[in-house]
């Protein structure tokens, strides 16, 4: 009986302590030939990441995401996470350009 409950505990710790350990860790789910002829990644520490995938650094998130989201070619860029999971897009100035 004693080395059935020791077994499940060691089961259920070692099963508990991959849930943990993962959540540092980001989470990229793509395609491969995709990912070979998109030429559109966010780096990251000499990694390529794809569109959608996140990250967190310190205590921030980011996410690989269009720079520009009203055009359907735009670059990619890390954009950082606000606490409801939305993107924060950087604020540009309301000014026009004249050449």
């Amino acid at each position: 009986m004693f080395r059935k409950i020791l077994i499940l505990t060691t089961l259920f710790i070692l099963l508990f302590s991959q849930f943990v350990l993962a959540k540092d860790k980001a989470l990229v789910v793509l395609d491969g030939q995709e990912a070979l002829n998109n030429h559109k990644v966010c780096w990251y520490e000499n990694k390529r990441y794809t569109e959608g995938a996140y990250i967190a650094v310190s205590d921030i998130t980011l996410i690989c995401a269009a720079k520009q989201p009203n055009f359907s070619n735009s670059d990619l860029a890390w954009l950082r996470l606000d606490k409801n999971g939305d993107i924060v897009y950087p604020k540009r100035d309301k000014s026009i350009n004249v050449n």
